[in-house]
């Protein structure tokens, strides 16, 4: 599975260099991160040539949407065990948004009877995909940071050696909304960035 960003975006947006002993930590955020953005777009997003789906259909449908996106390529449609063949004269046409076309008629209802063999997703990831990612993970960097730094205790904001002295508080991140309070009670993604991945779910 390809990443959405990698350790050296992370560093390039904290502007530090992150050491040897919390890399391994990082990755782990990263591969996190890259869960959580594709179960909120519902999308890989990744580049994959020649993956297949199978469909269900139900009756009285003429067109079908592929459930990933954007389809670059549909090698083969079979429908009932039957090869279909592609053209505006024949049994089906890819559309825009990765909607495959019944060519003057409706598909054939049934469970798991048309299976779609096609390339899609992106390349390249994104850039705005790319920077959220960066983001969210920078943030779980400096929480871990944080937590070392108070001793993993919730809700303390400082933590001395001296004269020994705790602060607790609480704190909002951004003012969006999500609360912040600790690592493991803050968001993966906040609701800004989920507003600018929105535009990836189908």
């Amino acid at each position: 599975m390809a990443y959405f960003c990698a350790i050296s975006d992370v560093e390039n947006f904290l502007q530090v260099t992150v050491p040897d002993a919390r890399r391994y930590g990082v990755l782990r955020a990263i591969a996190a991160v890259t869960e959580e953005i594709q179960n909120y777009t519902r999308q890989q997003i990744e580049y994959k040539a020649d993956d297949e789906v199978t469909l269900d259909v139900e009756a009285g449908r003429t067109k079908i949407m592929l459930p990933e996106l954007p389809v670059i390529e549909v090698t083969s449609v079979v429908e009932d065990g039957d090869t279909l063949t592609a053209g505006s004269d024949e049994d089906y046409q890819l559309g825009q948004y990765g909607i495959l076309h019944r060519v003057n008629g409706e598909w054939e209802a049934g469970i798991q009877i048309l299976v779609v063999t096609y390339t899609h997703g992106y390349s390249a990831i994104p850039d705005d995909i790319r920077d959220v990612a960066a983001r969210a993970v920078a943030r779980a960097y400096q929480a871990g940071l944080k937590a070392a730094e108070v001793e993993g205790l919730t809700g303390v904001q400082a933590l001395s050696l001296g004269d020994y002295s705790v602060q607790f508080g609480s704190e909002q991140a951004g003012g969006t909304g999500d609360s912040s309070l600790g690592a493991s009670a803050a968001p993966i993604l906040l609701r800004s960035e989920r507003e600018m991945l929105h535009k990836y779910r189908p």
